[in-house]
């Protein structure tokens, strides 16, 4: 329908057409997510980390895939033993994203063939990884003017399951797989999922959530255990 009003189309495709141009303008107000491969192509932010212990010793850290909302498909630090050949490097920490091992690029690579090519290594007694010094805590910035714009993304138990192309959620740099632990400044660790989704339905203007992935979450609180390398 290409008229401007209601009286050349139908009343439902004026209407579709006027909520799709409303939403667009909310999106284009919207601020982008910084993207982390701005991070990955500058080498000035990459950190080698060199890991010294003994042959068969484990590294004392513990591995996970960066998730599908991740630009650059790689393995991120979940966890890390104290008193561990990695942990005594005080140069690794949670968060941390892994670009190589000795040389060889992990980006692309599947989790399952990440964790073998590691395993592989143990028997070295060094070890360097060049890794993206992140924290676990992802900030994003929401804008909803109004109750009629969708964020775009669905909720269940606190932690983030399905994300809509082209909404708000996506623009601003919403990852499913991630766990919502405050919104506004407020902490939602202990509150109930109805909790947390009646502030996401009901709130608009600036919403600013801060997320983790759910498995990084979930180890801090002691509801997994960690599997160490």
């Amino acid at each position: 329908c290409k008229a401007v009003g209601p009286s050349l189309c139908t009343g439902k495709q004026w209407y579709q057409r006027r909520v799709r141009g409303a939403y667009s303008e909310v999106l284009s107000s919207q601020k982008r997510a910084q993207d982390d491969i701005a991070d990955v192509v500058d080498s000035t932010k990459h950190v080698t980390v060199t890991i010294i212990k003994r042959p068969q010793e484990a590294l004392g850290l513990s591995l996970i895939s960066s998730g599908p909302g991740s630009i650059i498909p790689t393995v991120v630090v979940s966890a890390l033993r104290p008193a561990s050949p990695a942990y005594n490097t005080e140069q690794l920490n949670v968060g941390n994203q892994v670009l190589e091992i000795n040389g060889r690029s992990l980006v692309g690579l599947s989790f399952e063939a990440i964790i073998s090519f590691v395993r592989s290594l143990l028997v070295n007694t060094k070890i360097e990884m060049l890794v993206v010094p992140a924290s676990p805590v992802l900030v994003i910035e929401l804008i909803r003017p109004d109750l009629k714009y969708p964020l775009g993304f669905s909720v269940k138990d606190g932690h983030i399951t399905t994300l809509v192309r082209g909404s708000i959620g996506e623009r601003a740099g919403v990852r499913v797989g991630h766990r919502i632990i405050s919104i506004n400044g407020e902490s939602t660790v202990t509150l109930d999922h109805d909790a947390i989704a009646g502030i996401l339905l009901s709130e608009t203007g600036r919403l600013v959530l801060k997320t983790m992935q759910s498995q990084i979450f979930n180890l801090m609180l002691g509801m997994e255990d960690a599997d160490f390398l």
